[in-house]
């Protein structure tokens, strides 16, 4: 199946050509990079004065939010074995509440 048409209001069918230093380019690139956006996709947003993404994620802070959606993905296992009575339910669950709260906090600083 072919993709639907675009409305003509919206083709970009404009193209704008700027010269940038090294230094500049490497800086728009790596501000792009932060946002996690293309250089365009970038340059197009300030140029227009438009919002820029909320939370703009180091890919350092990016891995440790999928570490800890997996460490939760962990606790939630252990939980289902809680359930099954695999584990003394009353330390488990005082333990996954604490663990919650803590992996809720590292969440929230990183998204501050």
């Amino acid at each position: 199946m072919a993709r639907p048409k675009s409305d003509v209001e919206n083709l970009r069918v404009f193209q704008v050509n700027i010269r940038l230093t090294f230094d500049q380019q490497i800086l728009i690139e790596s501000l792009a990079q932060t946002y996690g956006l293309s250089v365009v996709e970038y340059v197009r947003k300030r140029a227009l004065n438009k919002q820029l993404p909320k939370h703009a994620l180091s890919p350092i802070n990016r891995e440790l939010l999928i570490e800890l959606s997996r460490i939760g993905n962990n606790v939630n296992q252990l939980a289902k074995k809680s359930n099954q009575n695999f584990l003394d339910k009353y330390v488990f669950n005082r333990d996954l509440r604490e663990l919650k709260e803590i992996l809720n906090q590292i969440k929230t600083e990183l998204l501050e």
